[in-house]
This record gives C-alpha cells, structure tokens and sequence, in this order.
C-alpha cells in the first residue's frame, strides 16, 4: 500500500495483515496514529517499512517478529510526526536484521554494545534524532 493517499490509522491497518505475511510496505501514505505495543503475531515477518507517514509514541516491540525481520523502516515521518523514546531493547537481540533505518525521529538514549551483535547489520541509519 506504499506511495498511496491511503489514510487508515495504523492500529486498524495493523490488525488486519494475516499472521503469514513476510513483507509489509506502507510507506509515503496518510497512514497516522501510534503503531501498536507489539507485532507479535507476525512470526514470518521480514521486512517492515512504514516509513513516511504520520506516525508518532514509542516504537514498539516486535518480539516474535524478531526472529526473521531483516528490515525495519520508520523512518522520516512527516507533518510533524515523530517516533519519540528509546530504541526499545529487543531490536539489539535481532540477529537477522539487515537494515535498521530509524532517521528522522526524536529517538534518544544510547546504543547499547549489543549493537555488535548484529553481526549481519549492513544499513544502520539514525539520522538527525
């Protein structure tokens, strides 16, 4: 649903990908609100790219997710909107995540050493938080 004028709210959007989906693309739309506490019912969910909306809170935790996500994108919301807190904890445990782009948020906080176990990290972007 990427580069549309699809305007949902991200919670109602999210309840209703089914559990087997392995990539979801919803970025550059009118996609607004919080994402939901966790996406744990994604257990094959590999890429996530959300970028470019009007989403704001904390970023959530995608727990079981972890074990297969290679790509996470939620970066450069826009109007005004912006991920705010800390990076949550889970997302330095995903040994499979490629791509972390997480720019163009107010993101504070530190990066934690368990950044090194990324041992597959290719794309690591925290721009202007």
């Amino acid at each position: 649903v990427s580069n549309n004028t699809i305007q949902n709210k991200a919670t109602d959007l999210l309840e209703n990908i089914p559990p087997n989906i392995d990539q979801f693309f919803a970025s550059n739309s009118e996609i607004y609100g919080s994402l939901p506490k966790s996406l744990n019912d994604l257990p094959k969910l590999r890429k996530f790219d959300m970028s470019s909306n009007a989403l704001f809170g904390s970023l959530p935790g995608f727990t079981e997710s972890f074990a297969t996500l290679q790509e996470l994108d939620v970066s450069g919301q826009k109007n005004g909107f912006n991920f705010t807190g800390s990076i949550p904890d889970n997302i330095w445990r995903s040994l499979s995540l490629k791509v972390l782009n997480l720019a163009d948020n107010r993101l504070t906080g530190s990066i934690p050493t368990l950044v090194g176990n990324l041992a597959v990290l290719e794309v690591f972007d925290l721009t202007n938080n």
